[in-house]
């Protein structure tokens, strides 16, 4: 069967039936992201934080404007070279549309990377320290481990033996009964466990055992007990509950008293004599700006860092840091192993740490709205390139056969990447510039 108006525009809309369809279906697009979009101003103006600016990549945000710009451009190039039967220039130009969309994807992938590995900080005083974690994660340790209480229903609980840092350790059941905690061994005893009618196997280590946790493996823990998320106990003594950050930001805006700030306690006095030198300036060369605006706090009690010692830091920033103690490092500016960090190292304890996340929606409502948008326009990146490359590799008998049909395919196809470029263009300048 024929299906009418493919080809040829219908008379009373001078539509074709695909093209009539995507604007429909551009419409309810429209009200989604506009949608989304209100949505971001309502949060950003009834933020009760200081909502972040200048966060992105404004570089590779940049570059994917670009790259969106020429793939819209070589969309149209494609459909007006079928139009005109020049069938390579309409493959080379379907080739760029689709390679810029892949082009598009991985600059997005680097930037969220950047994210997912990015960390922030927020001090019981409201100071907020931003950095990366050298061990990949937040670790506590527990030293002198000797009972372990595990979940019966447990599948295979000997994961957690990998935080261990004793090598083949072994267990003794109620009984006495020397074992090594296989998967095997496991089995039997989870068996005999559930026949008696207990919900948890209890094994004492044949010697003190010391384990450093990744924190998002664990349920919680005290200064003796640590329950992983299976609801497996180790029973010791808590070594260290810290969080190691190599900071590259110092943000003081919520501080109770910067000049007090629980940043100083970890940085060492130097950073800190390096901060009121960067104060200094800043208010100079922003003293027209209100002292409340929001620009001026942010130049002003925000300090970015860059390097691992404020001798290197004041040698880079002489305007700003000449006023700071140059004659040594802050403590913490070495790791462990003695090789020195690109930025000053701070141990921060549980204590003085109110929240710490990724830069992720749970760091703040800025980074959920932020994926949220991003992702699912890049969700439509990707669906519109696929259908241009299935159009491109897999209709090659309607170009042979019906060339003018192709290109109406190829003009629907066009209409709906324009839209996701124009989203585009929207966002930039939201999340990347304002």
């Amino acid at each position: 069967m024929d299906i009418p108006f493919t080809r040829k525009p219908r008379p009373d809309t001078g539509l074709y039936n695909a093209k009539l369809g995507v604007w429909l279906f551009l419409a309810s697009e429209v009200m989604l992201f506009g949608g989304l979009f209100s949505s971001y101003i309502f949060l950003r103006v009834g933020a009760d934080y200081h909502w972040p600016v200048h966060e992105l990549n404004v570089t590779l945000g940049f570059v994917n404007t670009l790259v969106l710009i020429l793939s819209s451009v070589t969309v149209v190039m494609a459909w007006a070279n079928l139009k005109m039967r020049k069938i390579g220039a309409y493959k080379v130009c379907m080739w760029i549309t689709v390679a810029s969309a892949g082009v598009f994807m991985v600059n997005k992938s680097f930037e969220y990377k950047a994210k997912f590995e990015h960390y922030g900080v927020k001090l019981k005083d409201g100071t907020i320290l931003t950095g990366h974690l050298p061990e990949g994660g937040y670790r506590i340790e527990f030293g002198d481990v000797n009972k372990l209480t595990l979940n019966s229903k447990t599948g295979d609980p000997t994961y957690f033996l990998e935080y261990t840092k004793s090598e083949n350790p072994k267990f003794k059941t109620a009984a006495g009964t020397e074992v090594e905690l296989t998967k095997s061994a496991w089995k039997e005893l989870a068996a005999e466990a559930i026949k008696a009618k207990q919900n948890s196997v209890v094994l004492t280590s044949v010697a003190p055992l010391t384990f450093a946790v990744k924190e998002s493996a664990t349920f919680t823990h005290t200064d003796s007990t640590l329950t992983f998320r299976d609801g497996t106990t180790i029973e010791g003594k808590l070594i260290n509950d810290a969080l190691t950050l190599q900071v590259d930001k110092v943000d003081v805006r919520a501080s109770d008293d910067p000049k007090k700030s629980l940043a100083w306690t970890y940085l060492g006095t130097e950073w800190q004599h390096a901060f009121d030198a960067h104060q200094e300036h800043a208010k100079e060369k922003y003293k027209s700006f209100d002292a409340k605006d929001a620009r001026y706090l942010r130049h002003v009690m925000q300090m970015e860092i860059h390097h691992s010692t404020v001798a290197e830091h004041n040698e880079a920033h002489p305007g700003a840091g000449h006023a700071a103690e140059t004659h040594a490092p802050a403590e913490g500016n070495h790791k462990a192993d003695g090789h020195s960090s690109h930025y000053p190292e701070a141990t921060i304890a549980r204590k003085d740490i109110a929240f710490w996340s990724n830069f992720t929606p749970k760091w703040n409502t800025y980074y959920g709205i932020y994926f949220i948008l991003t992702g699912l326009h890049g969700l439509h990146v990707v669906a519109g390139a696929l259908v241009l490359a299935y159009f491109l590799l897999f209709d090659t008998k309607l170009l042979r056969e019906d060339p003018d049909h192709l290109a109406n395919r190829i003009e629907v196809g066009g209409l709906f990447w324009h839209f996701v470029d124009l989203v585009w263009i929207f966002l930039f300048p939201l999340l990347y510039l304002l």
